[in-house]
């Protein structure tokens, strides 16, 4: 099985986190808005207070509780009022005493990184002391301990063992705000996701019949090169770009008038230029040239910097526009070098050029497809002013200090691009989504807990006015499922297996039969290729537990809809 490059953002340390903050959504009691909130209380009781009222929990009724299940008859005084069901205490019985494999070094170096800054001072408009104090540095020391602690780990109920005072305070009130923003959150994604399925179902059924064994041949005809590795020195970018070209078998067709297509592979934050290796082979063998690069100021070794001291940030702020212009610089670089190595002459062809990029690489891809930072939209939504489902948002507002840049980021010889989780959804909002002008092929997955369907994908699928759009979304596919495995050696973290998802081998061989049929049709226009674009060659293809669904129609309208 491919396992995705342990050395990702510091944003997927939020994602084990994220169960607990659904526990608001299903209890609206001083208890269960308390765990909701991530780590959140005292070492020997809580104080719920709303309003003038004040209720008292102990943590000794809270750790029998995870350990018997049985509830104190406190509890049980409060539970008459709230009504949980046997099923819903059990979630919280497991959501108190489940860790999050994290380790302690890297929360510390988080929690001292401007998103960990502001993720405290999120939770601490909730979690107080028990003189109404914000109780940052409490907040912080209790969650660096507990996940400091061999025995317990960055459970719950650790951190409220952690936490260095007597008490804690829960502000039921702000606890209310946020349960009522993560319940609506929720019940947004499992909409839209279902409004995504629902279309791609009627435009399978709407469409010809498919032959999804047909298409299956057509693909693997297209694989009759082999594969040519090179580096290249890209001005300006400490590592080598990778270089795979297609390679003429004996018997074979030679290379194409003009050169291969060429697509870029931009990865994702605290990934290397090898994390999409499987996908750059696939399609060198079917007569695409890719290369590969690593951008240094986000891939692992950043992450290795942050965890190991060197730097206290997780990017810098002008790596939004380093990302783009690095693009460029390569497509600049391989140019010179086509035009004086003999063994590049002729082989690429710079008029049929597309990009993949992988979560901020799709940031990258959207950037260089036109679409425009929209410093107004980031004023408005820029701090979040609660804690959200999307991690994303933490890393995205910290372009607010960028200022305008000088020039466009927008690179005209990119002809389509193939985003997977792609993040933008405050950084360019629907004003800069509209202004992107060239074919897109959108990857989602129900499970991404880093990049959510709905915010970051779905309803910025609909801002995007181009008529040759696509919304491929993978049932369970999480942030992961797309990475490459790359080994686990020198690696900055560990990617929890849920975080990767049940099949990313599958996962990832659909990206490579969509991502070749995408580029085969969008860069030289073999319309051959139409029929694998369509939502009943999707639905065929996809498997279970990775079921596929595509639509090219959801559009704002239908998706406001979907939502009422």
């Amino acid at each position: 099985m491919g396992m995705p490059p342990p050395a990702l953002s510091m944003l997927s340390s939020l994602a084990p986190l994220n169960p607990w903050l659904k526990a608001a959504c299903y209890g609206l009691s001083g208890l269960v808005i308390t765990l909701s909130a991530h780590p959140t209380s005292a070492a020997e009781r809580l104080i719920i207070s709303y309003g003038v009222l004040e209720r008292s929990i102990t943590i000794d009724d809270l750790e029998d509780f995870a350990e018997t299940g049985q509830l104190s008859s406190q509890l049980e005084s409060y539970n008459r009022r709230l009504q949980l069901e046997e099923e819903r205490l059990a979630q919280i019985q497991d959501w108190l005493t489940t860790p999050a494999n994290l380790d302690a070094v890297a929360v510390a170096q988080f929690l001292y990184t401007e998103q960990g800054k502001l993720l405290l001072k999120q939770l601490t408009q909730v979690i107080q002391t028990p003189s109404r104090r914000a109780g940052f540095s409490a907040l912080r020391s209790a969650l660096i301990l507990a996940a400091d602690d061999d025995a317990q780990g960055l459970t719950l109920l650790n951190v409220l063992r952690q936490y260095p005072t007597a008490a804690i305070r829960v502000d039921l009130g702000e606890g209310l705000d946020i349960a009522q923003s993560l319940s609506q959150a929720i019940l947004q994604a499992e909409l839209a996701v279902n409004a995504v399925k629902s279309r791609s179902a009627e435009e399978a059924e709407a469409a010809p019949p498919v032959n999804p064994n047909s298409l299956l041949q057509l693909v693997q005809s297209e694989r009759q090169y082999g594969v040519r590795r090179l580096t290249l020195v890209v001005p300006g970018l400490q590592e080598p770009a990778e270089l795979y070209l297609p390679r003429i078998l004996p018997g074979r067709e030679g290379t194409p008038v003009g050169g291969f297509p060429l697509v870029v592979i931009s990865h994702g934050l605290g990934s290397t230029n090898r994390s999409f290796a499987y996908l750059a082979g696939y399609l060198a063998t079917s007569g695409v040239a890719v290369v590969a690069i690593e951008h240094p100021g986000s891939n692992d070794q950043q992450i290795s910097a942050l965890l190991q001291g060197r730097s206290d940030a997780i990017i810098a702020d002008e790596e939004f526009l380093r990302r783009p212009r690095e693009v460029s610089l390569t497509l600049d670089a391989l140019g010179r070098a086509q035009a004086t190595n003999p063994a590049l002459r002729g082989q690429i062809n710079f008029e049929q050029v597309g990009l993949v990029g992988q979560s901020f690489g799709g940031y990258t891809g959207l950037a260089l497809a036109g679409a425009e930072l929209d410093f107004e939209n980031l004023g408005l939504t820029c701090p979040p002013k609660l804690i959200a489902l999307n991690p994303s948002i933490l890393l995205q507002c910290q372009a607010t200090r960028l200022g305008n840049p000088e020039g466009s980021l927008q690179d005209p010889r990119i002809q389509s691009i193939f985003v997977i989780n792609p993040i933008g959804s405050v950084l360019f909002g629907e004003q800069g989504y509209s202004q992107v002008a060239i074919p897109v092929m959108v990857v989602s997955g129900t499970s991404d807990t880093i990049a959510p369907a709905f915010p970051e994908q779905i309803q910025p699928f609909t801002w995007l006015k181009i008529p040759e759009r696509y919304l491929l979304l993978v049932d369970r596919g999480t942030h992961f499922s797309a990475i490459g495995d790359v080994g686990t050696e020198n690696q900055p973290l560990d990617i929890p297996p849920e975080l990767v998802g049940p099949r990313p081998d599958l996962v990832q061989s659909y990206i490579q039969i969509l991502a070749m049929a995408f580029f085969k049709f969008t860069l030289e226009q073999d319309v051959r290729f139409t029929a694998l674009l369509r939502a009943s060659f999707a639905e065929a293809l996809g498997e279970d537990p990775h079921g596929l669904s595509l639509t090219t129609t959801l559009d704002q309208e239908d998706l406001l809809e979907a939502l009422e």
